[in-house]
């Protein structure tokens, strides 16, 4: 899930089952509430429940990283006794997220758009030195997928040809490249953003702002 985006993801991805092993949400880049890159390995059924039921709008702990940075455990965030919010934890211990963390920071090379990381376990809370190591993780991911969700700027560049309505063979002739270096840069950005195919990786380009939507007239 993170081969895409992080260094030594193997490692990271050992490093990450080991102190969370009831899953982990990373979001990078987030601007207007829209994730560059989300993955998320909570369990199926959770993340159906938390969409279906829009608890993004209450849940306390995307509320607390929306005005804060820094870290916290799930237990530091003050929540009002029967509230909503405390529903959205509540319901989250039926999945087995009965402790979790959380990890926001500014990326300085996106704008200081938001990243963050959150964290769960089943067993305990989470100590400081595992903290730590999330807040290191989401510092070297971050800087690692830099401003544009991984890809680089001459892949950025070749979807935003794309996206203007050049073929191939046109963004070869005006960036002075092979038709196959072409071809290699858009299967890239198609891999670095999860995508279908070269129109579905300029479509998410276009949803995360990557690509700016040129008017009609």
């Amino acid at each position: 899930m993170l081969e895409n985006i992080a260094p030594n993801h193997e490692d990271a991805e050992a490093m990450l089952a080991e102190i969370a092993p009831a899953g982990y949400t990373l979001t990078l880049n987030v601007k207007n509430l829209t994730p560059q890159f989300y993955v998320s390995n909570y369990p199926d059924l959770w993340i159906e429940k938390y969409t279906s039921a829009r608890y993004v709008m209450f849940d306390p702990v995307a509320l607390w990283s929306l005005v804060n940075c820094g870290r916290t455990r799930w237990s530091e965030i003050k929540v009002g006794f029967r509230t909503t919010g405390q529903r959205v934890f509540e319901e989250a211990k039926k999945f087995g997220l009965n402790f979790g963390a959380a990890c926001v920071l500014r990326n300085e090379k996106s704008n200081r758009q938001k990243c963050a990381i959150f964290a769960a376990r089943t067993d305990r809370e989470f100590n400081d030195s595992e903290m730590q190591t999330l807040e290191h993780f989401l510092n070297t991911t971050m800087d690692r997928v830099g401003p544009f969700a991984g890809l680089t700027e001459i892949e950025l560049e070749t979807l935003r040809d794309l996206a203007s309505g050049m073929t191939h063979g046109e963004i070869a002739v005006l960036r002075q490249i092979s038709p196959a270096t072409v071809k290699k840069r858009i299967e890239r950005a198609r891999v670095v953003l999860r995508a279908r195919n070269a129109i579905h990786a300029v479509s998410i380009a276009t949803k995360r702002g990557l690509i700016i939507e040129q008017p009609l007239f």
